[in-house]
Formats: structure tokens, sequence, C-alpha cells
């Protein structure tokens, strides 16, 4: 990218993208006017190095077989990606740590190859593996869009949410992609709010824009029902809600309508499982797999139009995949 992205800027691409995209919907035609998702998030290897409170990840890494996206479903994926104008994004990272894959770049390199730089590429990371050789990785495949999660200002409150990450030694791996300018990069840092970090959020937000790195500050979710004591440990109080931020997600209900998910993205596992949904850990609605079948077969088959019809309904409850969703629970959609 010539540009960097602001915060601003990444926002209203990302939120207006998912929007675009339920508008494009027609209870008639189902999705004929998008034939095609426009993110595509991949799960090139299914491991994580931590046990964060808010990740389902810990309940689930021995529920469902380990393992490695084979190269050759890789080449699959990104040749029908390279040939579809809609995709807009691609993220490697996909209910895991995506720097645990060690063919990563390498496959971010062979799919900007295909694809010829049209689509953007997204990296989600706990910042655990930015080393130096990781950042000049980074460098050399001219990534677009860096996200650090972390969640946390001070060293307790980051070592009780992030378990298993060493608080100085993330922050030191960010100085270094600081310091290394990467010209090609927009990087972030996320934190999503919890009943534990809800105090930091402010000093977080101040501290890292006061570097110039821009910040994104979401509320957990309970991962489609998927993390059992979130009401009783996680999900911020009445009172760590002001009241602004109450009427920002009914304005956001208004603004997006019902969830994107399904009218926006495709969330692919190393095995080449289609989920309904990112969040859905514990794999409720298996769509497909495209180990034999093709994206837009999945994206525009009859299971996707039941769903997309369900979902405009807000019949969220008719969906395994959904029904315990605090997202459209708590009004978000």
């Amino acid at each position: 990218m010539a540009t960097k992205m602001t915060r601003i800027g990444y926002q209203m691409r990302f939120y207006r993208a998912l929007r675009a995209a339920n508008r494009r919907y027609s209870p008639a035609r189902d999705m004929a006017a998008q034939p095609f998702p426009a993110l595509i998030q991949l799960q090139t290897i299914n491991a994580c190095n931590a046990s964060c409170v808010m990740c389902p990840y810990p309940l689930f890494k021995k529920a469902f077989p380990r393992g490695r996206m084979e190269d050759a479903l890789f080449e699959k994926i990104i040749a029908e990606i390279a040939e579809r104008p809609e995709v807009h994004t691609f993220v490697p990272m996909l209910q895991n740590e995506p720097f645990l894959d060690k063919k990563l770049f390498d496959r971010i390199a062979r799919f900007k190859q295909v694809t010829r730089g049209r689509v953007e590429v997204e990296l989600v990371t706990n910042g655990a593996f930015l080393t130096a050789e990781a950042i000049e990785r980074i460098r050399d495949v001219e990534l677009d869009v860096l996200d650090i999660s972390l969640d946390a200002v001070s060293k307790a409150t980051y070592e009780r949410i992030r378990i298993g990450l060493d608080f100085d030694e993330v922050i030191a791996g960010v100085e270094r992609v600081i310091d290394a300018q990467l010209p090609r990069t927009s990087v972030f840092v996320r934190l999503v709010k919890l009943r534990d970090n809800a105090a930091e959020v402010r000093e977080f937000a101040t501290r890292w824009r006061a570097r110039g790195i821009p910040v994104f500050v979401y509320t957990a979710n309970n991962r489609v029902g998927a993390l059992p004591e979130f009401d009783e440990k996680l999900r911020l109080t009445r009172q760590q809600i002001p009241l602004i931020h109450r009427i920002g997600r009914r304005a956001a209900r208004a603004w997006l309508g019902h969830c994107p998910a399904p009218f926006a993205t495709t969330d692919i596992l190393h095995d080449g499982s289609v989920l309904l949904c990112t969040h859905d850990w514990a794999r409720k609605e298996i769509l497909g797999n495209v180990r034999d079948q093709t994206i837009a077969e999945i994206w525009n088959g009859e299971r996707m139009r039941e769903i997309r019809a369900a979902v405009y309904r807000r019949d969220y409850e008719t969906l395994p995949a959904c029904r315990d969703c605090s997202l459209w629970k708590d009004g978000w959609v």
C-alpha cells in the first residue's frame, strides 16, 4: 500500500464493506449481487501458544485434530480467490496464532504473487513471535496490516488475561515493530474489553495513540456460548458500559441491520472445513469442505441460502451456530 491506513480509514472501510454486503442481499435472489465473500479468514495451522481467558482455545485444543494446512489445499484455495474480484481482504489467521506456521510468510508471498497484490493481507497476532527475523519477513512480503492483540496496560492485568505469554517480551516485540518503520504495513494494537481490564481502556488508548499507533477496542463476546463462565467472569458489568456505548450499540445494530457474517465472510479451517462464523469454536455448523467443493459452491449453496434468510429475519435462535451468541443477545446485530 502506498499510504498506510489510519484507524478511522480502516474501520470505515471494514464496516462499510459489511454493511454493503448486508444491503446486497435479496430474500428472492439471495447473494446474486455478490456471489462470493468479500473477506476470507484461513487457518493455516491449528495451534496457539497461549491460553487467553476470553478465548475458547484451551477448551477445544484437544477436541479437534491439530495440524497444518496441506500445500495443495492452500494452492487450491488461493487460486480460486485470485479469480474473484469480490474479495478485498485475506486474513491467514483463524482461531490460532498464525506465527506458529513456519510456512506463514512463504504462503503470504505466494498469495500476493497469485493475486498480483490486488487483495489486502491482514495478520492478527498475540505478538509473542515479533522477533527481528519475523519483522524482516513482514517487510519482505509487504504485509498490508498487522494487528497486535495486547488487551492491557499493566503487566499484572496482561498476564491474568493472556495466560502463558510474557508481557515484557511481547512489548519488546511491539517496540521492534515500531522501530522498524515498515513502509508498507499499517500497524494496529487491539484491546478486547473485559471485566478485568475495563479500567485500563482509556489509558491503553491514550498511551498507544500518543505513539502514533492506531487502537481498536472491542467488547468481548461469548464465542457462540463456547465460554462457559462468560457471564460470571468476563462480561462487563452494567457500570462498566457507559451510556454513550449503549447508545452506540443500538446505532450499530440499526446501521448494520443484521449480523453480516454469512453475507460477507468465509472462514476456512486447516482441514478445509468451512465454518459459518469465526466465533463458532464448537463447530456447530460446518457448511462444507473446500477439499471437494469450491468456495463459490459453498457460498451459494442451499444451506447458506437458508442461513442468510434466517439471519436476515434475525431468527438467530433457529441456527445452531447463532443460537447462543451474545452479540445478538446484547443487541449488537
